[in-house]
This record gives C-alpha cells, structure tokens and sequence, in this order.
C-alpha cells in the first residue's frame, strides 16, 4: 500500500524541482544582464571622469600658456625702459651724461612705480666701475662681477637681492661698446602679489612663480596663496618663461573646475542613469522571464543616452558657431568693378568660439575699406574683444581715418595686459577704379597679392598688436592690376605645429596660384579645403579682393 502513496509525493517532488528550475533561469538571465548593465555603466562613468580629467588638463594647460604670455608681456615693460636708457647713454657719449639719466628715469623711480631705485655705471681702465648717477631708494650695491657679467651678456641680467624683510629683484643691462651699465630694483610686495595676477588670464589659476628652474621657498617670487602652502598640489601646469639671462618658472594650478558644468557633472548622471536602468532592467527582466529582450531595450536606451549628449555638444558646438557668425557681415556688399568673396571656418577642436573676422566697407563713391583680424584665445571674451575691435575700426573708417590711423586710434581702445588678449589687423582704402590701394598692418600675416606674375607678399611694415601701447602704423600704397586679387587671411589658414610661418606662407602661394583664373569664391574654397586639416583647432578667416578687368 506504500507504493501508490510514494508515487505521488515523488510526482510533486518533480514538479517543484522543475519549476525551481524555471525560476532559476530568469535568475539567472536577469543577473547576467545586471552584470553587464553594471559593467557598461562603470565603463561610461569612467571614461567620462577620464574625458572630463583630460579637457581640464588641457584648459589648464591653455590658460598657463596665457597667463605666461602676460608675465612675458610684463617682462618687455620691464626691459623696455633699460634698453632706452641705455641707448639714450650710447649717444650722449663714451662717459655717459648723469642729468640726462636722472631726467629720464625719475618718472620711473619711486614709491609705487616701476623701480624703487636706477643707477648709471661706467667702466673704467682695468674693469673698475665707477657709479655716475643714482636715483631712487637706498639699494644694496651689485657686486663687480654682477655688473661686468652684464656687459658679457646678450640680456638683461636678473639678480635676487634681500632688503630687511623684503625681496627686491635687481637687473642689469650693460653696453660692451661704452662700457655703459644701466641697475635698477623692482621691489616685491610683502604679500607676494604680482599686478599681472589682476589680469583675466589668473582668474581661475592659484599660481607660484620662480626665479630659475629651481621650485624652492628662496626662489619664490610671488604667489596669490599663502607661502606656508607651498608647493602647489594636485593637478598643476608648468610653464618657462625666459627672463634675461635665467628665467621664470609658472606652477598653475587650477582653484575649481574649468571646464563646463555639463562635462563635471555628466560622470555623475551616467553613474545614477546606469544604476536606475540597471533596477528597471532587473524588475523588467525577472517579471517577463524573458531578459534577453529588457537588456536589448536597455541597451538601446543607453546607447540613445549617449547619443543625445553627442548631440547635445554638437548643439552646443553649432550655436557657438552661429554667435560667431552673427558677428560678421550677413552678406558681402556690392561694390561696381570688384568682385569680392569670403569664408569663416571655426576650429575643428572643442566649443568656444574663436575671435578672427573680416569686414568689407563701401565709405565714398570709388572708395572701400576692408579689415581682417585675429584675437587670440577662445571663448566669449574673445568675441567681445573681436567686436569691440571690429566696430571701432569700422567707425573710424567710415569717419574717414586712414589705415594707419584708424589702427593707432584703435589700440588707445585696448590695453593688452587688462584685456588678456593679442589683437592682430590688417586694415585698407582701396579706389575701386584706379585699383589703388593704402595698406597698415598691426602684427597680422600680410596679404598676397595674386597677378600675373604669381603669387606674391604685399610688402608691409608691420606695427605692434592692437593695445600695447602707442604706436604709429606706417602705411604703404599699391595698385592691384586688373584682373589681379588681393587675398587676406587670418593665420588659421597657414600655421601647422611645428612648421616655420615662411612655410605655410609658400604653400598658400602656390595653392592660390595654381586657380588663379578662377572666381574669388572658388580659390577662397579650393585654399581652406586644401589647406586647412581636418583636426585644425584655430578658426580661418578669409577675404579676396579682385579688380574686375573692364570690358
């Protein structure tokens, strides 16, 4: 009787074993998804921590570059008014004239000036030295070999000199040819700030400078931080900025996030998205049995994820185009008797915007004005510095200012070391009927000129960059031939990493020449097409100019 009693417990034991079975598996399907949902969303959180490391690394890179192209621009404010010193001594005579030096350094000597104290040494029979004149502070006396060391040198020298409880730096410029030396001291605040530190390139750095290559507390020259806190940790840049005869070491480090609020915290969105798809995936997975479906969904989900923030840079990217664009001319103007093209191309690399342009003017009957320009940097300070420049050139042409003028009246608008940003112009009247043309240049690449002859430089004297003090801009006069084109460029175009500019001047020669008898449009597209490389990061600018030949 015991038989027919086992056979169906042992039917049941069978059926919960297979439908442990059953259960199992889904289990199983469902924690083999969450594995390898759990694993993508480690590996996207990783690569966009990774992504986000490496875009702040190269944005502190880049503003290090900046803020030691500032301590350069400071360097040449200090060195400038040896060198004119020194020259000044040159022609007043082999022995130097000490109330001619004392009248033109007391304006620099003082509480709150350029130097604290100047002195004027010359070299005597036997390598004695003899001071002529001193203005300024008591200072420590620079040693005899300081001195002659100045005289043997190509530089500036640079010394540390301790005063109390103070650090002043001392410099010496020496003429080998009078034996004429000119001394001075630049006094260190107590706090260890430096005036460049108030420009816009150390907004976002804490930094240490150094005298040499040597980081160390008795090179320390200034800092925005406390010296006790000393050296600078974490993620910092190096830069090497040459300074006379040694040079200045820049330890940068960043005192937030530099990047966009966007890539700081995408890492986090990815982490909490992943883990929530992860959950659903799960529940989803384990309810219908079936995980291969939930974790194909899912997978597309992520990956839709993904996609809308390509395209949400992407979106990002082409409104910063768009800005830019809407900065320069909608459309280029008629003007009888010329036929006029022009292209902008943004850089390959990143979202800010850059600050090259172009304009082209109608200002009387027969005559025109044109600009091109260059504002170093990315982003929206850029562009406003490129505006400003571009509608205050633009104004003083249309008031009837020459090239040279209107560009020396521009650069009394802008001070380089509070705007943080190098400006570069070329800027022309041409007579649309005599093809003559009135051409200055601050610091841009000059044009080509392309006629019958080839390809060739428009001779130029350059000036300095728009804000670097004042300055005249020599003009020069040509004639574009009928039949000829003028063709500007900003130096996106042309420069390559690690390629002398005489280069890329050559390869845009012969590029431009070889479709010379096509229309301005076609060489403009056929020179940025062959020239410009798909990874470019610089933006390109462009304007051509042909005489149309009279028929």
């Amino acid at each position: 009787m015991a038989a027919p009693v086992e056979a169906p417990e042992r039917r049941s034991a069978l059926r919960r074993a297979a439908r442990a079975d059953r259960e199992r598996h889904p289990l199983l399907v469902t924690g083999l998804i969450c594995a390898f949902s759990l694993l993508l969303t480690v590996l996207a959180t990783l690569a966009a921590v990774r992504a986000d490391h490496g875009a702040e690394r190269r944005l502190l890179q880049g503003q290090t570059r900046q803020a030691a192209a500032v301590i350069s621009t400071a360097i040449l404010l200090i060195q400038q008014p040896l060198s004119t010193t020194l020259a000044v001594q040159h022609a007043t005579g082999p022995r130097g004239d000490a109330a001619t030096f004392i009248r033109q350094v007391s304006g620099l000597v003082g509480p709150s000036k350029l130097f604290v104290d100047a002195s004027l040494w010359q070299r005597g029979p036997g390598g004695t030295l003899r001071r002529v004149a001193r203005v300024g502070a008591a200072a420590t006396p620079p040693t005899r070999k300081y001195l002659l060391q100045a005289l043997s040198s190509t530089t500036f020298t640079v010394r540390a000199v301790t005063v109390g409880a103070r650090t002043r730096v001392g410099y010496a410029l020496g003429d080998p040819k009078t034996g004429m030396i000119v001394y001075a001291e630049r006094p260190i605040a107590a706090s260890r700030r430096a005036p460049v530190d108030t420009d816009s390139a150390f907004a976002d750095l804490h930094y240490a400078t150094y005298l040499g290559r040597r980081i160390s507390t008795s090179a320390l020259q200034t800092t925005d931080v406390d010296p006790g806190t000393l050296p600078l940790t974490g993620s910092t840049s190096r830069a090497v900025i040459p300074f006379g005869n040694t040079v200045i070491t820049l330890i940068a480090a960043p005192r937030h996030h530099l990047g966009s609020g966007l890539s700081r915290r995408l890492p986090l969105w990815l982490l909490l998205s992943g883990l929530v798809l992860t959950l659903l995936i799960a529940r989803t997975g384990h309810r219908l049995s079936r995980g291969r479906h939930v974790a194909e969904g899912d997978a597309a989900t992520i990956a839709e994820l993904l996609g809308t923030v390509e395209t949400l840079y992407g979106q990002q990217r082409e409104l910063s185009v768009r800005l830019q664009r809407a900065l320069l001319p909608y459309s280029m103007p008629t003007i009888p008797g010329l036929e006029l093209a022009s292209e902008y191309v943004a850089g390959a690399h990143g979202i800010d915007i850059g600050g090259d342009w172009y304009s082209i003017i109608p200002i009387a009957e027969d005559r025109f004005a044109f600009v091109v320009g260059d504002v170093s940097g990315r982003g929206v300070d850029s562009v406003a510095v490129m505006a400003h420049a571009r509608f205050t050139l633009r104004a003083y042409l249309i008031d009837g200012a020459s090239p040279g003028v209107a560009l020396e009246k521009c650069s009394h608008q802008f001070d380089i070391l509070l705007d943080g940003h190098i400006t570069t112009a070329v800027v022309g009247i041409g007579n649309r009927r005599t093809g003559t043309v009135t051409l200055a240049n601050a610091g841009h690449p000059a044009p080509l000129l392309l006629d019958a002859t080839g390809a060739n430089n428009v001779p130029t004297t350059p000036g300095p960059p728009l804000g670097c003090g004042p300055a005249t801009y020599p003009e020069t006069s040509f004639t574009i031939p009928a039949g000829a084109t003028l063709f500007c460029f900003t130096d996106g175009l042309i420069e390559r990493r690690g390629e002398d500019i005489d280069a890329g001047m050559s390869r845009l020669a012969a590029t431009i020449q070889s479709v010379s008898d096509q229309p301005v449009s076609d060489i403009i597209s056929h020179a940025v097409t062959t020239l410009r490389n798909d990874d470019a990061p610089d933006d390109i600018a462009v304007l051509a100019i042909r005489r149309e030949v009279r028929r």
